[in-house]
């Protein structure tokens, strides 16, 4: 007869979700207070580049930061941070959804605060982006590259 333990099992810790690999179309807003900007990019993810990313990501956070927290909250992901990087003070919240195999969406609310040009400066941004998965054939892009409306490339990963 087994015996039956009457511990609960440890909850699993939070992770980064992952996209699916294959191409994404993306559209990525950003306010920092003069109007928001808008760019979309058809994107070509590759599956290990998503992961070193996430991991990568991670280590460096943990490095950095002397809070960095991943936590699920009902369906979403929330990222909870407060870093220093290049000399600077960086507050955010990330909530991320979606299913990252065919659809998700990021916001991330941050403040930045230090010096520049010797006088306190602060800045509020608002970056919200959303994806959706438009298959696996990602044509003439490799992983890691982004083509924009106009046919422009770009390497975002």
């Amino acid at each position: 007869m087994a015996a039956l333990s009457v511990f609960p099992a440890a909850a699993e810790p939070a992770r980064m979700p992952e996209r699916k690999a294959g191409l994404w179309h993306m559209t990525t807003t950003m306010d920092e207070g003069n109007g928001a900007v808008t760019q979309d990019l058809t994107m070509c993810v590759d599956a290990r580049m998503e992961r070193l990313t996430v991991s990568t990501s991670a280590e460096e956070h943990g490095k950095q930061c002397a809070r960095y927290d991943i936590a699920r909250r009902g369906e979403a992901t929330v990222v909870e941070m407060s870093c220093q990087f290049s000399g600077r003070q960086v507050e955010s919240k990330t909530e991320m959804s979606g299913d990252f195999q065919s659809a998700f969406a990021v916001k991330i609310e941050s403040t930045t605060s230090g010096e520049q040009d010797a006088q306190s400066v602060s800045v509020k941004r608002t970056i919200q982006q959303t994806g959706t998965y438009l298959g696996a054939d990602c044509g003439d892009l490799s992983g890691g590259e982004a083509k924009g409306p106009d046919g422009t490339r770009v390497m975002v990963q």
